[in-house]
């Protein structure tokens, strides 16, 4: 059998393929929502997929993004405590989403070195990348944010093009469209980023760590 898993052995691919299924979603299809429960593992053969915090007013906070090749720590680690989604999970652009059954995602955990490493892995990242989200909101400067925001984003366009409104960014963000509006002129001026209508092209922006 030809491995068409590119993020694992032949030999975990054998054990894999033929138990999981393969799921297309479009760009904003709402992969997951607060509340739902989780029947498996997921990982994005290709794409990018956003989680997002949603507080008691509806608003959302982005958390991070998964991209080609990472599973979803999330979703495997309720999975495997048998409780239910906390986050919502939108796809950002054309994403491919393998799905692992519980049952096989459970055994492998407990059988599997490689699987299990690969969980434990994939936690340790999505820690990594909220933490530096939340870096990013406790002592950055919208300037640096939104920078590292287009840096990220540019990344998923053979084009570097961000197909956002600034009231979407503004949204992701948790602050004003105002004042994204007044930062991305800043870069435009400065020869960072061309904004267009509903678009920007991102020409020199750098990402921010903390």
């Amino acid at each position: 059998m030809t491995n068409q898993c590119n993020w694992c052995s032949d030999e975990l691919a054998a054990e894999i393929l033929d138990l999981s299924t393969v799921m297309e979603v479009a760009p904003g299809t709402v992969v997951m929502n607060p509340g739902d429960p989780v029947e498996g593992a997921y990982i994005l053969e290709q794409g990018a997929v956003k989680l997002f915090r949603i507080c008691e007013y509806g608003n959302r906070h982005l958390l991070y993004l998964l991209r080609k090749d990472g599973m979803c720590a999330l979703s495997t680690l309720t999975s495997l405590t048998g409780g239910k989604m906390d986050i919502l999970a939108e796809a950002e652009v054309s994403t491919k989403i393998r799905v692992i059954p519980k049952e096989l995602a459970d055994r492998l955990f407990v059988e599997n070195e490689e699987w299990r490493n690969m969980v434990l892995h994939s936690i340790r990242i999505s820690w990594q990348d909220a933490m530096n989200m939340l870096d990013q909101v406790a002592f950055k400067p919208l300037k640096s944010r939104l920078e590292s925001y287009l840096h990220t984003h540019a990344k998923l366009s053979s084009r570097q093009i961000v197909a956002k409104s600034h009231a979407e960014i503004a949204e992701e963000l948790y602050v004003s469209r105002e004042a994204v509006s007044r930062t991305l002129k800043s870069l435009e001026k400065e020869g960072g980023v061309h904004l267009g209508h509903g678009s920007i092209k991102v020409l020199d922006v750098q990402a921010n760590s903390c």
